[in-house]
């Protein structure tokens, strides 16, 4: 079976968790800040967790939110321009405020360990308004579904290529690479996700005193999630 051999290139500096901070740096934009955006109210306040380089949380506050950016690594949060940084772990973080929206974006919801998951969305729940709204970007399971262990793909955004391959795609578990060919180098980063059904979504969120309002989960990219009244 391939393996990711993203962790031999000692020239970039990575955080303690081996993800490597360029590659999250040159990520070319995909439209995510805009499709955020357009889920939440005017000047709400945001919570990102897990914001890394600041790639989604900076152009918000650009939209007028004000945002709070977390993540565990320094070296990450020091790229972050223009949303307040806070250096904590997502389930160890306590900030006094509540926000208007939560978010929790790439893959973060499909990180492995029921634990972790449980850990996080109690965090998640924990800092949201009553009234507020949760974001959460998932992938269902039709798209793992077509993207089964050996598949790779590759398009070009502006002068960045990006490549992402599977290595691995079976009971419930992916491994991966992800990378990007940019100014004549390559970067890689490795990912080793869990495939999560709407019933154990669901579940997950009922457990951490949230409700999904997607009606149809399973054909969508964006969750969108309240508190329980």
């Amino acid at each position: 079976m391939p393996q990711c051999y993203c962790q031999l290139d000692t020239d970039n500096e990575r955080t303690d968790d081996g993800s490597l901070i360029e590659l999250y740096r040159r990520m070319p934009p995909t439209g995510e800040p805009e499709q955020i955006h357009a889920l939440l109210q005017p000047q709400s306040s945001v919570l990102e967790l897990g914001a890394g380089t600041g790639r989604i949380a900076d152009p918000l506050v650009e939209f007028g939110h004000h945002v709070t950016a977390v993540d565990d690594s320094d070296l990450m949060l020091a790229q972050v321009r223009h949303a307040r940084p806070v250096r904590a772990r997502i389930e160890d973080l306590q900030l006094a405020e509540r926000f208007d929206a939560v978010l929790l974006a790439t893959n973060l919801i499909h990180y492995r360990g029921d634990d972790l998951r449980r850990a996080v969305l109690g965090s998640l729940a924990h800092h949201l308004k009553p009234t507020g709204k949760a974001i959460i970007q998932w992938k269902p399971p039709p798209y793992w579904a077509a993207r089964p262990s050996g598949w790779t793909e590759s398009k070009t955004i502006g002068d960045v290529t990006v490549r992402v391959t599977i290595h691995r795609n079976s009971d419930g578990l992916v491994d991966g690479e992800y990378a990007l060919l940019v100014d004549e180098s390559e970067l890689r980063q490795c990912f080793h996700l869990e495939v999560l059904t709407v019933e154990e979504l669901r579940h997950g969120l009922n457990d951490a005193g949230l409700r999904l309002l997607n009606n149809t989960p399973e054909s969508t990219e964006w969750l969108e999630v309240e508190r329980h009244r």
